[in-house]
């Protein structure tokens, strides 16, 4: 440790004057009561080298430098090596740790112990600390109350900043739902009887990201279940099929519709698996999709590949995957999978005009999203 001792004489700089050039610009953490002997000890913040210290008390202020010998540090303040503070008024200030450091402060028959506070939350709010009478000295400090009881010498430090409430979570822009009564859900968001009415102020925007939705029918109750990205199926056999739909939405961040007369929910992921929500699907929405990958990577073009048929002529922006037994795959003498990756494409004129922020798209492939599934034997 180095450190260096400056005082000032009376005739010398004011002691505002040294204050200013001696200012911590870097510290984050300040002890709220810093008197006579004492210490602290703290977690070294990630990424720095050494933590500084200023300690200040009267006319004498001491900078120091203690380099880490690990993932935490400590230091002593004592008047042998002439950091203690004799007087009302001390301070001291750290830079280099992290939160949840600690000090303390030795007094004449007993020690305090109080936490390093962050200069972040010093302009907080604070509570009044009960007063416990006459046989109890409380000496105000900004983040703590140092309290000594004159008959014991009993002495502790006590925080008074109250903790903030959580700021209230922001809303996403997307669409409001002004219920059922009296209202038109399919109107247009300009309507004046319209359901669902676009919310674009007062909102947090999202990043232009999007989900591509893959899902499919359960063959036992017809509900209608998520295929998650890599996730696998399993290969009817017989006569029968499976079918995968994959359709294009937005990923939650908060969007909303760019034209006034579109529908609000327009992309909208939350009524993406909604009956009758799937034709609020993002638009002007083509797909590829591939069989394998590396040397056994083999386009989909319009014929079945691994008993797996494409298909976009259904629905617009929507493809299905028909998927049916294949003896070259799943028999008595094969037992192979079949890895299926599809992306979805807009050009850029699609992204830009439907939804604000446009869909985030490569600018080579015109990719706006993707996931992949894989087929696999029963």
């Amino acid at each position: 440790m180095k450190h260096i001792l400056v005082a000032l004489a009376l005739c010398a700089l004011p002691a505002a004057t040294f204050a200013q050039s001696a200012a911590c610009q870097a510290c984050d953490h300040v002890a709220p009561y810093f008197r006579g002997e004492g210490g602290f000890i703290a977690t070294v913040a990630e990424g720095a080298d050494e933590v500084v210290f200023v300690a200040s008390c009267g006319n004498v202020t001491t900078t120091g430098e203690v380099t880490p010998g690990g993932a935490t540090v400590a230091q002593l303040f004592t008047y042998r090596n002439g950091l203690a503070c004799d007087g009302d008024g001390g301070s001291l200030e750290i830079a280099g740790v992290e939160d949840g450091g600690w000090y303390w402060i030795t007094d004449a028959r007993n020690s305090a112990v109080g936490s390093l506070v962050s200069m972040d939350v010093l302009d907080n709010d604070t509570a009044d600390i009960t007063d416990a009478g006459e046989g109890v000295t409380m000496t105000m400090r900004k983040g703590a109350v140092f309290l000594k009881e004159g008959r014991t010498g009993r002495v502790g430090i006590l925080p008074n900043i109250l903790p903030e409430p959580p700021a209230p979570e922001s809303r996403k822009c997307g669409f409001n739902d002004r219920g059922p009564t009296g209202t038109d859900p399919a109107a247009g968001a300009n309507a004046a009887n319209a359901r669902y009415t676009r919310r674009l102020s007062e909102c947090v925007l999202g990043d232009g990201g999007t989900i591509v939705l893959a899902t499919t029918t359960n063959t036992f109750t017809g509900a209608t279940t998520m295929v998650e990205d890599k996730s696998t199926l399993t290969r009817p056999g017989g006569t029968g099929s499976t079918v995968v739909t994959v359709d294009l939405w937005g990923n939650h961040s908060g969007h909303f519709t760019t034209d006034a007369a579109g529908h609000a929910l327009l992309g909208q992921p939350t009524v993406a698996m909604a009956r009758g929500g799937r034709e609020r699907r993002l638009t002007g929405v083509t797909y590829s999709a591939k069989l394998g990958s590396g040397p056994t990577e083999a386009d989909f073009a319009g014929t079945a590949l691994a008993g797996i048929t494409m298909d976009t002529s259904t629905t617009a922006n929507v493809v299905t995957f028909t998927i049916e037994a294949d003896d070259d795959y799943c028999s008595d003498d094969n037992d192979h999978s079949a890895t299926v990756s599809v992306t979805a494409l807009m050009t850029d004129a699609a992204s830009t005009a439907q939804v604000t922020p446009s869909r985030t798209r490569n600018s080579t492939s015109g990719a706006v999203g993707a996931t992949s599934f894989s087929v696999v034997c029963p």
